[in-house]
Parts: structure tokens; sequence; C-alpha cells
């Protein structure tokens, strides 16, 4: 027993010496050192060294605090917890009600062509949105409020909402408590404006879902806050206010237009017809001024659609037909890769052929420049430290491809920079671009050394704090740059700076959007895209004399202006309610119009709040570890009924976790119990679980019978989790050590039989299990794709226990599981998908686990809701559920996918929405036995083929089903008679 317990101490001690002694080895990276600002209403969390934007945070939030609580007629229940980041090169902020008031920020400024970019004070912005919905979802009255004082925190009315709902109510806030934001947005009214144009307005059970049509995630912020400013406009301020205290009483929250009605006297129906009509009408009055100009827009060169940007011309040294002129592009959409693509031309129409190849993959706020000798230099999105995504530079040579974006010809040029925008001198030595930081952004210039690596970089125009830089563009005599600045209070406008000096001109100082300058090829005229007018158009400035003119006059909006070489044709990023395309014009001087004058409406910026000095103090992760709230669950178990509690809690900036649950049976008095705990402030994730069950055995033969007697385990386990991300793939290792201890009280009973069978004890002891095990992956899978489209995935798991690992018993085991996927050429989306998985066990642990495979199990649509309960893709169907048994098992899966329908349709505000409709057909081949026969290998596995209907199928507003409803043909004596019919709750693997 002594050196058992050796054995198991000395296991453990393996696993926290590595935990401790990598805590040292790593210290202060990757781990951040936090802090708290204490204010009277909420605790900003944050790490070092963003103290001013946490400062500013809660000097705004404790304005915000008694002024939108006031109009709201909500103040929150608790302090609220803020915590902020600046991790991450995109703009965006989150909120939620569980398990507490939590707001989310991230430091980083929205990018050159995000609908944020028209804002006076990002902080003001984003924590006026955010903290709208803390209003709004901590709104609990009534029963909820009552269930929510006995067990915790566990339902919010509001936070059920759909999410026009939600974003809607929190974008007329952010505009109203600012003097930017999205409803005085020109870009989002672009969108709504090209849907009506179009006449392809959405309805209202589409805003209720998710709709994969563009723009996608936009939808719910776009028309919702439209769809209830006009609501508001008409009703009054406080008819929002009304419904969320309506909402917050309701114990089924889905009666939306109950809701409205006790307020408005009108459903949201009702309203939504009256909306559109009102549309119509506004659009038709904004645009009549357009029409009377004269319009000048330009070709449509490309029918992507959705996410197109930064257009260059490529430079001769980089063609590919020497006879056409070629642009690239950055696009994505809901179909294929993001990355940079290539489109040819014929003057200003577009050339053949159709193709728009793809030349790099990219992810993030990607644009290229060109040295002289075609080399492309570019931004996109690539791991740094394991932590984080940032934005860094690449260069790719000449004529080359890198279509999966992990290529060798692909040189990564900066390490963790944040860089974006490059752009090359014309003479190729110099390039400048933007680095991000802490919530500002500069403008960087730097030497291009002969080898094509990145020198000297240093800061061409230095910027105030939280100031913003964007799209820097070289002269043609590479002796200036002129880029586009926010600066305080929402000045967006271009300056041109002299690259010897660093001194620069500012052209504008008005509440215009001004951005994305580019010069012509004769350094004539200096493009770029201004708002003015309330549609977004290209304008012309002449260097010279300093005159300004009108290019382009269109009905939606033209950004990010780019001139042929020779100067005649002009290549613009244009709108339509398919989303952003490339467009091409005539650049014609007779054509240009006199620009209007810029008239300033937007009322001045919000005075900032005074300085006060917050008490600091070291985070502490406590205040916000422990549960909150519990949830509670009855239905079968062991013996009989059962009640299952269950209760989790994590730190608000993640450092730990904690899961704790029990089982209480009906017919027993010892409950099932377990525990779990995390820890993320290392270079790898640490699990810790304890656990003690209780379950009926056999296998026990006392006195010729063999009663039932109850097996009480105990067991601990340690693990970690190591990540490797790298750019479109990525590795995972774990390690684990458990020990579990079974036991129990056997039953002997009286009067026993001297002359009875000898008896058997059932399997007791100690079973000490170590297991490792690795997965890869490259998998591609788009919005519109029916499953993973693309790549393939690897993984192996090892178990081992023995003697060494202080187990009684011994046992080996061996699994793996690798899956490919392959896009068919023939018609977009049709893929095949193949699967082959298996495992095998040995050891003298009797129960060390058996495989088995069958078809799907039947499926209780109770559990999948309540439970999230879904099956595993990976089966062998036609055959009934655990068919065939034994220690080991081989699964092979071959299905062709494709999509039949994308449907995208609901019942009004009703919380069902039918996404999509797709197909399957398959072959499963597969058995599991404990010994392979070699002479009739065959007979120990099993076909099975068939084909499937799958259906997407949104619940709720949020939760999506993957049902599939299939017919599966089995054969042999094994299989189901005349064929297996069955619905399943399985997402394609």
């Amino acid at each position: 027993m002594r050196c058992r317990a050796l054995r198991i101490l000395f296991a453990h001690s393996i696993a926290l010496w590595i935990l401790l002694s990598s805590s040292v080895l790593w210290a202060g990276d990757p781990y951040l050192e936090w802090w708290t600002l204490h204010t009277p209403h909420a605790r900003i969390h944050y790490p070092k060294g963003l103290e001013p934007i946490a400062e500013r945070v809660a000097n705004w939030y404790e304005g915000l605090h008694e002024e939108m609580g006031e109009g709201l007629r909500w103040s929150p229940s608790h302090l609220v917890q803020i915590v902020i980041t600046d991790d991450t090169d995109s703009a965006n902020g989150s909120a939620t009600a569980f398990p507490y008031n939590t707001v989310r920020l991230f430091v980083t400024a929205p990018d050159d062509m995000s609908p944020l970019g028209d804002y006076d004070d990002w902080y003001l912005e984003l924590l006026s949105h955010e903290y709208t919905h803390i209003l709004q979802m901590d709104n609990i009255t009534g029963v909820p409020a009552l269930i929510n004082a006995v067990v915790g925190r566990t339902f919010a009315p509001n936070q059920a909402q759909p999410r026009w709902i939600l974003e809607g109510f929190a974008i007329i806030h952010e505009s109203r408590h600012s003097t930017g934001g999205r409803i005085r947005s020109t870009m989002f009214d672009m969108f709504l404006r090209a849907d009506v144009l179009d006449e392809r307005l959405m309805g209202l059970d589409q805003m209720s879902h998710s709709p994969r049509r563009w723009p996608q995630g936009n939808v719910w912020y776009l028309y919702g806050s439209r769809f209830l400013s006009w609501i508001q406009d008409i009703y009054g301020y406080d008819v929002f206010a009304a419904v969320a205290a309506d909402t917050g009483s309701q114990l089924i929250p889905y009666g939306l237009n109950r809701n409205i009605r006790r307020v408005t006297g009108r459903t949201y129906e009702e309203l939504f017809v009256a909306w559109q009509q009102y549309l119509r009408e506004h659009y038709r009055k904004q645009l009549d001024p357009v029409y009377r100009r004269g319009l000048r827009e330009g070709t449509r060169l490309t029918t992507r659609g959705e996410w197109i940007s930064n257009p260059r011309f490529v430079p001769p040294a980089a063609r590919t037909q020497a006879e056409h002129t070629e642009v690239i592009f950055h696009g994505g959409n809901s179909h294929d890769r993001s990355g940079f693509y290539r489109v040819l031309m014929d003057g200003s129409r577009r050339a053949q052929p159709l193709e728009e190849p793809l030349i790099v993959r990219a992810d993030g706020q990607c644009s290229a420049s060109f040295l002289p000798d075609g080399t492309m230099i570019y931004a996109a999105l690539e791991p740094w430290r394991r932590e984080y995504f940032f934005n860094d530079l690449h260069r790719i040579g000449p004529h080359q491809r890198a279509p999966s974006g992990t290529e060798p010809s692909i040189q990564r040029l900066t390490f963790g920079h944040r860089a974006r925008d490059p752009d090359v001198s014309p003479d190729g030595r110099q390039i400048v671009y933007v680095v991000n930081t802490r919530g500002t952004s500069y403008l960087k210039i730097a030497d291009i050394s002969s080898e094509g690596a990145i020198r000297d970089s240093r800061t061409l125009v230095p910027s105030a704090r939280f100031e913003q830089a964007y799209t820097p563009r070289f002269s043609p005599d590479g002796k200036h740059v002129a880029y586009s600045v926010w600066t305080r209070g929402g000045y967006r406008d271009i300056r041109i700076v002299e690259v010897a000096t660093g001194q620069f001109q500012q052209l504008q100082h008005d509440r215009a959007m001004d951005m994305q300058p580019s010069y012509s090829r004769d350094g004539k005229y200096l493009l770029f895209t201004s708002d003015r007018t309330g549609i977004a158009n290209i304008y012309a400035l002449e260097l010279a004399t300093g005159a300004l003119h009108q290019v382009t006059n269109v009905r939606t909006g033209a950004y990010q202006p780019e001139l042929s070489p020779d100067g005649t044709t002009l290549v613009y990023v244009g709108y339509t309610s398919f989303g952003y395309d490339l467009f091409a014009m005539p650049f014609e001087a007779s054509r240009f119009l006199e620009p209007l004058p810029y008239v300033p409406e937007r009322p001045q910026a919000p005075v900032e709040p005074s300085r006060t000095n917050w008490e600091r103090r070291p985070y502490n992760p406590l205040s916000t570890l422990w549960p909150r709230a519990i949830t509670l669950s009855y239905g079968p178990g062991t013996y009989g009924q059962a009640l299952t509690v269950q209760t989790t809690g994590s730190d608000v900036a993640g450092h730990h976790s904690i899961a704790l649950s029990a089982n209480f049976e009906t017919e027993r008095t010892l409950p099932h119990i377990s525990g779990r705990y995390s820890y993320n402030r290392l270079p790898f994730a640490y699990v810790s679980s304890v656990f003690s069950t209780l379950a009926p055995r056999k296998g026990y033969l006392v006195n010729d019978r063999e009663p039932v007697w109850y097996e009480r385990t105990i067991g601990w386990t340690n693990g970690l989790i190591y990540a490797k991300p790298r750019a479109y793939e990525g590795q995972n290792y774990a390690l684990s050590y458990s020990i579990a201890r079974s036991g129990g009280d056997l039953p002997v009973g009286k009067d026993l039989d001297p002359y009875a069978r000898v008896g058997r004890d059932p399997t007791r002891g100690m079973l000490g299990v170590v297991r490792a095990s690795w997965t890869y992956a490259n998998t591609e899978r788009y919005a519109m794709s029916v499953g993973p489209e693309r790549g393939f995935s690897l993984g192996a798991a090892v178990d081992f226990g023995d003697i060494y690992t202080a187990s009684d018993y011994s046992i080996y085991s061996f699994t793996y599981q690798t899956t490919a996927y392959l896009p068919m050429p023939w018609l977009r989306h049709h893929s095949a998908a193949f699967h082959l998985g298996g495992g095998v066990s040995a050891g003298t642990y009797p129960r060390r686990g058996l495989y088995y495979v069958g078809g799907f199990m039947d499926t209780n649509i109770q559990d999948v809701i309540n439970n999230t309960m879904f099956q595993s893709g990976f089966v062998l169907r036609g055959y009934e559920p655990i068919s065939f048994i034994g220690s080991q098992y081989h699964l092979a899966n071959v299905e062709y996918r494709f999509p039949i329908a994308s449907v995208d349709r609901g019942i009004s505000t009703l919380p069902v929405f039918l996404q999509r409709l797709s197909g399957n057909l398959f072959v499963d081949y597969g058995g599991a036995f404990n010994t392979l026969d070699t002479d009739h290998p065959r007979d120990q596995f099993h076909t099975g083929l068939g084909g499937e209907l799958l259906i997407d199928l949104q619940l709720g507003y949020f939760g999506v089903i993957n049902s599939r409803l299939g017919y599966a043909k089995g054969f042999g004596e094994f299989a189901v008679p005349g064929g297996q019919t069955y619905l399943a709750i399985s997402a394609p693997f």
C-alpha cells in the first residue's frame, strides 16, 4: 500500500511540477498583469498598459449610468463588470446578463471600411451600445425575478428576444448619446437603400433569425435600428423602455407582437408594412436630386458580392497576360476562400476569361502593393505567440500563387507588428503602413532592403492618443504620402505629409467621412471618397490649383478609387444589395460635376467627462469566480428518477473556471458528485477534476448466487492542453493522468452453503491511466457549405495503465480518427466527405471499455433542446444502435453532400426558422470484434448505404438544430429488415 501511495503521489507531483515550473519559464509572456478600477457602479478590469483607456471608460460609464438609467427607467441590480482587452485588430464589444452583468470592450478602433467608423469617441459609442444591452437584459421583474431569486440568475426574458430588437435598440442609443453611430452612418444607410432599390427588403421572419444572405450578421443591426428608430419617432422616446419592462416580466418571452401592441396599439407586423412604405418614399426623395444631376456610375466588373476591397492595378512585371490590364482586389464571401483575386480588363470593360483566380489566401484587413519587379507586399492576419491573431506584412514573388495560404512562397515580413495598409514607394525602396497599438494607430515608414526585408521602421507622423491613421499612399514622385486620419471630435479627413520632414497639410476639417486617397499616375489629381452629400462618392482634387471635382454620382456608394496607369479608367468599389463589387468607368474631366458644399448637420460632440482618480487595485478573480446560479433537471437515473443539480462559475477575465454537479437518486441516499477546475494563465490549459459515482454491478458470485452490489468509485484527473495555431491550420496536444479507486460492501447473506461453488470476487481496486492525444486540422467550411468542404483532420489518442501508473490492472488502448473533404468541380458546394476511424484495447482490466458500431439512436427532441444532446455522424447506418461490440472497431464513411434549397424563411416573428435543405448520399463500412478473423475478415465488416435529407432548423432565435431524415439499407443477417428509416439530430462530420 505504501508503494502504491508513493506512485500516486509521484504521478500527481510530476503534473503539478510541470504546472508550477512553467510559470517561471514564461513569466510575463504570454501573461498579462491585470488591474481593476473601482467606481461607484462598476468594476473596470484591464491589463497593465491600458490605464488611459480604462480611466476613460470609467469616466464615460459613470456619466452614462445616470443619464441612460433615467432615460430607460432602469438601473442595474448589481455592479457591472467591464473587461477591456487589446488582443485583436477587430473593433467590437459584447454584453450579457449571465451569470452577472458583463460588458467586454476591444480597444481597437474601427477599420477603414467598417460600418462602425462614424464615431466621435470610440469608447463612448461602444460603451453606450453595450450598456444599453445591460439595461435592457437586466430588466427582470415578476415571475422571472422570483425564479432568479430562488436558483440564481438563469432567466432574462429580454435577452431571449430576437437580435434585431436587442441590437436595434442599442444602436439607437449609441447614436443618441454621441454625435456619430450607425443611425447617422451613410454606409449603413447605403445598405438599406440598396435593398429598397433592388426590391430585396427582408421580412420580419428573416430579421428575427440568421439569414445567410448579405449583409448577414449586419441584418439585425441594420433593419433593427432603422425599424425601431422609425417606431420611436412616431410613438416617442419611452416606447421601448416600456416594451423592455413588459418583456422582462414575461415567463414566455416570445410574445413580441403582444408586447409592442400593449404600448403602441399595433403589432410589429402592422408596423413593418407601414415602415416599408415609408422607406420607399424616403429613398425616392433622397435620390431625386441625384437623378437630376445625372448619374455617373461605372460598369460592374465583378459579381462576387458580399465583400470586396482595396483594388490595385497590377504592374506589367506581375501580369499574367501582357495584352490586358489586370486588377487585384481582396474579396471574401459565403462561398469560398477570402484572399486576393485577379480580374482582367480591357479599358473600362471586363475582358475574358471570366474566372477570378485566387492569388493568395488572406484574412483580415487585407490590402496589397507592388514592388517594381512585381513582388506583392500585403497585410493579412497571422497568429502571434499562440494567443493572438494580428495583422502582419507578407510578400510573395511575381507570378507566384498561394491559394491555401500556407505555401512556402509566402514570406512573412513582420511578427506581431499589427501592421496594415501597406504602400510601396515608386522606386521600391520604402514602404508606408499603419500600426495599431493600445487604441491608437500610427503612420509608419520603413526601408526595404535589397533582400526584401523591412528595416528601420519609424513613425512618419506622430498620432495623438486615440487618433487613427488609414490607407497611406505615396505620390508618384515618392516625396509625399496622402492618408486619411480620424481626430478627436469625430473628424475624418485627408492629410498630405512630406516624407523628408514629416510636415503635413490637412485638406479638410469637417464631419464628412473623407477617406481612401490615391494619386493619379501623373500626380495631377488626388482622388478620395467623401460622403459629404449623404452618399459616398469619388472626388478629384487638382493639386496644382486646389480645384475640387465630383467624379461619380451614384445611387448607393463609391469607395476606394484607383486610376489606371494611363489615367483613362477609374476603378472603384461600389455597392448593390448583394454586397460590394468592383466597378469601372472612364475618367474624363468633361464628365466631372461641380461638388456640392458640405452642409454641417451634426451637433457638437459630447463634452468629455472630467477626469477622476478612481481607486486602482490588483485584479482579484475571487469576486466574480464563485457560482451565481444553479440549474435543476429531473428525469430517469440509474435506479429510477433522479434530480441533477449543476452550477458553474468563472472569473470575468477568464483565468479560472469551476463546475460542480450532483445527482440525487430517489432510491439511493448517496449522490453522484463531480467537480472540475481549469486554470488558463499558462502556455497551456490546466484542468483538474474529481468525481464520486455509485453504480449497480454484477460479476460477484457467493453461495451459488450473483447478487447485485453497489460500487462506489472515487477518482481524480489532472490534465494539460496545449494549442499550437497557425494560419489556416492548428494542432492540439493533451496529456492527462487519472487515478480512480473502486470498491463497495459485498452482500454475503446468511445460511451459507458449504457445498456451493467457489465464489468469485468482483473487480475492485485502483486504476491509474495516462492519456495522451493529438489532433491536427486544416478543414474549411463556408457559410453556404453543407459541411466542411476542404482539407483534412487527423487525431490519435493512447491510454496506458499499468503498475507504473499506480494501477492494479493493466489497460492499453489506441484510437484514431481522420477525415478528408474534397469539393466537386461541377457544382458549387457539392463535396465528398471521407472518414476513417477505429480503436483497439487490451489489458487485464475487465471493464477496460468495449467499442461498438451501429446506426443512430432514437432521438428525443426534448433532450436535444434541453440538454444539447447531438449524435456523432460516425455511424454504421442500416443497423440497430450498438449492433456490433468488441475490443476493437474500425469504421469508414463516405458521403456525397449537396445543397437542395436555401430557404431562409419562417413565420413572422415566431421562433422557428427553416434555414436550408441539403442532401447526402452515403456508404458506411465497418465492424467491431475482439479478434480479427484473418481467414474470413470480410465476415466481420458490414456495409450500409442510403440517402438523407439534411434539415437546418433554427429554434428560439439563436439555436440551430441539424437533423437528418434518412433511409439506410444494411446487408446480411444483422441488418434492419426492410431497411432503416430514421430521424437523427446530428450535424455532418
